[in-house]
Parts: C-alpha cells; sequence; structure tokens
C-alpha cells in the first residue's frame, strides 16, 4: 500500500485503517510462509510503514495537537513494538511463538484492536463535527 492520501482527514484515516490491515496480514503471511521481507528493527519502528509515514509528515501541526493524535500514535508506536517483537521470533526460526505472539490476548492484537477503535472514534467525532 502506497502512501495515504485523501480529500478530507476522515478519508486518510480510513486509509491508514486499510493499511494497518495490509500490514497486519502481510506481516502474518511472512511468519506463515518462514520468510524475512523485513527485519525486526524495520517492524518495530512506528515510521517506516505508509500509516506512520502519514501520522508522522502528512498531518497539518494543528491536526498532531488533537488528543485523537496522541492516543492514535502512542497505540501505533506500540503495536510496532510487538510486531517487531513477531518478527524477531520468526525469524530466530521460532514460527510457533511468532504465531501465537499473534493471537488473541496478546499485546499484539489487543493493541490492534484498540488502535483501530481509537481511529474510527477519531473519524467519527470529525464526521459528527462536520455535520452539526
Amino acid at each position: 500500500m502506497g502512501a495515504i492520501t485523501g480529500a478530507t482527514l476522515p478519508e486518510q484515516i480510513q486509509k491508514s485503517i486499510t493499511a494497518h490491515g495490509v500490514f497486519k496480514v502481510r506481516l502474518g503471511q511472512m511468519v506463515e510462509a518462514g520468510t524475512s521481507e523485513m527485519t525486526a528493527a524495520v517492524a518495530a519502528s512506528d515510521n517506516q510503514c505508509p500509516f506512520g509515514q502519514w501520522l508522522y509528515n502528512g498531518l497539518d501541526p494543528a491536526v498532531k495537537a488533537s488528543v485523537h493524535y496522541q492516543t492514535v500514535k502512542d497505540l501505533h508506536a506500540t503495536f510496532h513494538h510487538a510486531a517487531g517483537e513477531v518478527v524477531a521470533l520468526s525469524a530466530a526460526r521460532k514460527r510457533t511463538e511468532a504465531l501465537a505472539a499473534m493471537e488473541m490476548g496478546t499485546t499484539f492484537k489487543q493493541t490492534s484492536a484498540k488502535l483501530v477503535i481509537a481511529l474510527t472514534g477519531w473519524s467519527d467525532s470529525l464526521q459528527s463535527r462536520e455535520a452539526a
């Protein structure tokens, strides 16, 4: 997935949710296949993926001042830290452990869900403000 763009911030947020999903699928496929198309350091970095690049470089400073932005940024960083651990396990040929680190109840899965909820809440708050 390429750069996150859109005419409105809610459109960009929806694209970031999609980009997050694409990253998770790609990571799962990589672990399943036992390949390493990314390093643990890259996976752990929250500014390397299209979503992270958008968070850091694609938003106006006024948007970055919102509580929604900070929540999303923090959750995204936590998610990527967990993703880095998954990749490290996979690179160490610990496929079973890597897959387990992506299951329900793990930091990876819980933070991912919280991130999507936070993004959806952010988008909803913007849309309700526009409708008012």
